[in-house]
């Protein structure tokens, strides 16, 4: 099952991703506040972009899993407009430019292979589910006591993740669709991990996604 698949082929992504700075100074508390609104900033372009090809596309398969209710966009919304005053530096900018370039990855790609946005969708509704279990530091970290400043990170539901896995599992089912979804996935985890490096350190390198 292509779940199943993704989960085993992907693992080395979500031990890389955990080993971040970005993620260590997390999970120590010692995140500056800009850089994690800059991680806000910049998967609100990449999930703008992302959400919007999945809600317009036609592709069966990919009508077949995405729901409205794995939206994101309006929750950084929320998020964002909380942290309005907080201004943006040059690590921001940074990440920005990265998220850009995975936004236009994701938009060529989908154009080619619409199921490659499942792919995508596995990465970023993946990582919702990631922050259930940093919420805890982000809130600690930063003094969010009422909520406020935690929409996205607080947005992971494990029902409607077990609920997208059925659907992903009966819609994807041969050979090349799933290689097509893996191979998008890479892609995505690449970009995100080239995000929370250009996040980690001001003399940010980056590759580009796909390759």
């Amino acid at each position: 099952m292509i779940m199943q698949r993704l989960r085993a082929e992907t693992r080395a992504w979500h031990n890389a991703l955990e080993a971040t700075p970005f993620n260590l100074e997390l999970l120590s508390r010692t995140l500056s506040l800009g850089r994690y609104v800059g991680q806000l900033r910049a998967y609100r372009i990449i999930l703008d972009t992302l959400e919007t090809r999945l809600a317009g596309s036609e592709d069966p398969i990919v009508t077949a899993v995405w729901r409205s209710e794995l939206t994101k966009v309006p929750l950084l919304d929320q998020d964002l407009e909380f942290f309005d005053s907080v201004p943006a530096d040059d690590i921001t900018a940074a990440a920005v430019v990265v998220a850009e370039r995975f936004a236009d990855a994701i938009a060529d790609r989908m154009t080619a292979d619409p199921v490659s946005s499942l792919g995508f969708l596995y990465v970023m509704e993946g990582s919702t589910m990631g922050g259930l279990e940093l919420t805890a530091h982000v809130r600690a970290t930063f003094g969010l006591t009422d909520g406020r400043g935690l929409t996205y990170y607080n947005s992971g539901d494990r029902q409607r993740w077990a609920a997208m896995t059925t659907r992903m599992n009966d819609a994807v089912v041969d050979e090349p669709r799933q290689q097509l979804v893996l191979t998008a996935a890479d892609t995505g985890y690449r970009a995100i991990a080239d995000t929370l490096a250009a996040l980690s350190r001001p003399d940010h390198e980056e590759s580009t996604p796909g390759e």
